[in-house]
């Protein structure tokens, strides 16, 4: 952490501060996120469906460490590091693929199973091999929702545990039969990942930045948020009649009933967040996931798929097509929004903000990202000759 200075506001949880602004663009705050939060966070890497055969794989990268899961041949799943016992190399290279028998490094010609496990060296013997051990290194992983979802430490709750509040409504959605509609969407952007996090933590810009979006909902949106789980809940309904634009006017006309789906989730649009930095946004029709890796002070990564049950009605499937075009158009007016408020987080007038009462979700990030690191309460920047403590 830092040495904290006598003088500089401190701030607590009972406030209605934002975060400094000061964390949002720091090296030094960075590098804490990384080991205190980031490391101990469990990340999506992919969904079943995408290693659905024996021998199936996907690599991603984050924080800097490569990653590899696999589907094995007894169907399970196994995910490890992918790099090389050897000199560190890359065994892996690709997003996906099919491995037949072996992975073989490029760089010496190391060979590992489909689960990392060692399997031979060129010139080696079988002392060589007992002293590499297992081989590729494991990576703690989770399968829960028809997601694989993976963590660099082995610490604190599991997925299941921290979602069990919401475990019979994502159950009706039936996630784990879901199939990819399209492409993995990546892209970077000049904005802190805590920004696009506070913005996609509440409806309260909706109605000023979001005309189309807003054309389609009710009023209400209605949030739970949990700061001890590091969860937020956020759902908003649809009206009963088209409205809106070509494409919301579109969406409602021809939306699926949610006939499985309880209550009046067939006619919501449902936001789950699990802190530090991944949303699952849950549609009758269809789910996606919207993820913001950190790659630097004020640089991040978004990334967004979306899901959905196979075998589709026509009629559900062209609702599909107009969602993700006011999608599209939301994104796109969020990235203005939050590349705004990063130039803003970088000026000198602006130490915090004030929170709204229908801030609720943001509120309970700033607390959850409090308690990991109590420097954030500190309201002013603190004096660069201070120095980390361990």
């Amino acid at each position: 952490m830092y040495e904290r200075s006598a003088s500089h506001p401190v701030a607590d949880d009972s406030d209605n501060h934002t975060l400094p602004s000061w964390i949002y663009n720091d090296a030094r705050f960075f590098e804490l996120e990384r080991e205190e939060i980031f490391s101990r966070s469990w990340h999506i890497a992919c969904h079943v469906s995408e290693i659905a055969q024996p021998g199936d794989y996907i690599t991603l990268t984050f924080l800097g460490e490569r990653i590899a899961v696999a589907r094995l041949q007894d169907g399970s799943i196994s995910a490890f590091h992918n790099t090389c016992r050897h000199r560190a190399h890359q065994v892996i290279s690709g997003e996906r693929g099919t491995c037949k028998r072996v992975h073989v490094c490029p760089y010496h010609g190391w060979t590992y199973g489909q689960d990392g496990a060692i399997r031979g060296i060129p010139g080696g013997s079988e002392e060589d091999l007992k002293q590499v051990g297992h081989g590729l290194l494991p990576v703690d992983h989770e399968v829960y929702l028809g997601f694989v979802w993976v963590r660099l430490k082995a610490e604190g709750p599991s997925v299941a545990e921290r979602l069990a509040p919401f475990a019979e409504l994502l159950a009706a959605y039936r996630i784990e039969e879901m199939v990819p509609n399209d492409d993995l969407c990546v892209e970077e952007h000049p904005i802190d990942w805590k920004n696009m996090m506070d913005n996609y933590l509440e409806g309260y810009h909706v109605a000023m930045g979001h005309p189309g979006l807003n054309q389609m909902v009710e009023g209400g949106y209605d949030v739970t948020a949990d700061v001890e789980r590091g969860t937020s809940y956020a759902t908003h309904l649809l009206k009963d009649y088209p409205a809106g634009g070509p494409d919301e006017f579109a969406y409602l006309s021809i939306r699926s009933a949610g006939d499985h789906l309880p209550g009046d989730h067939g006619r919501r649009w449902s936001y789950l967040s699990i802190f530090p930095n991944v949303n699952i946004g849950l549609q009758p029709d269809s789910i996606d996931y919207f993820i913001f890796y950190p790659q630097g002070p004020g640089k991040a990564t978004f990334r967004t798929a979306s899901f959905s049950l196979p075998n589709a009605s026509p009629e559900v499937q062209a609702a599909r097509v107009a969602a993700g075009r006011i999608w599209t158009e939301v994104q796109e007016e969020d990235n203005q929004l939050t590349a705004s408020v990063q130039q803003g987080l970088q000026g000198s007038v602006y130490q915090f903000g004030y929170l709204s009462p229908r801030e609720t979700g943001v509120r309970a990030f700033r607390d959850w990202i409090r308690q990991r690191l109590p420097i954030a309460r500190e309201e002013a920047r603190p004096s660069q000759h201070l120095v980390r403590l361990g």
